[in-house]
């Protein structure tokens, strides 16, 4: 059952009434966070972000996980832009040097040249993840939401969520 739970929240994403804006925009924050190392603080404000503002959570959950692995590909790309940042550039050094000595600014470890490198990344991918995102979202809702909803698989998820909900005002009666 679970894995029926999963399949229909993903679906619901692009069924629901929402704003394609605020679907986009989840995905565009939930990239920040997959693409970045996990335990630093600017995740830590994203994810706050997250629950502050109206967006798609669930559209969030899906990009973090989806970016996740392709942060884990873009690693190396995101150590050279750190590295020509933190190293490459002395013109910064005393720019990074007053950072760092600044409370609170090393728990984002921008020290580190791939935590570096991905915030970079992530924030140069932000903009084009949310138009991405949002245009897919209409795309979807123009184009191919008559014909998945024709699916099988689609109507068996739809049986599945009367039957988990008969199932519950069954289970109050017989208590």
């Amino acid at each position: 059952m679970f894995w029926f739970k999963t399949v229909r929240q993903v679906i619901a994403i692009f069924r629901n009434n929402q704003d394609p804006d605020e679907i986009g925009a989840g995905f565009a924050l939930g990239s920040i966070i997959g693409l970045n190392p996990t335990n630093t603080l600017h995740n830590y404000v994203i994810l706050f972000l997250l629950f502050l503002l109206n967006v798609n959570k669930g559209a969030a959950l899906i990009s973090v996980a989806f970016f996740a692995v392709i942060g884990y590909f873009t690693d190396p790309y995101a150590h050279q832009i750190g590295y020509k940042l933190l190293v490459e550039m002395p013109a910064l050094n005393p720019f990074w040097t007053k950072l760092y000595n600044t409370p609170i600014v090393p728990f984002t470890r921008f020290n580190n040249t791939v935590v570096l490198g991905s915030l970079v990344i992530a924030l140069a991918l932000f903009i084009p993840v949310w138009l991405i995102g949002k245009k897919l979202i209409i795309l979807y809702r123009k184009n191919l939401q008559e014909k998945v909803n024709k699916l099988k698989v689609i109507q068996l998820l739809q049986q599945a969520k009367w039957y988990e909900r008969y199932t519950k005002i069954k289970g109050t009666f017989n208590d």
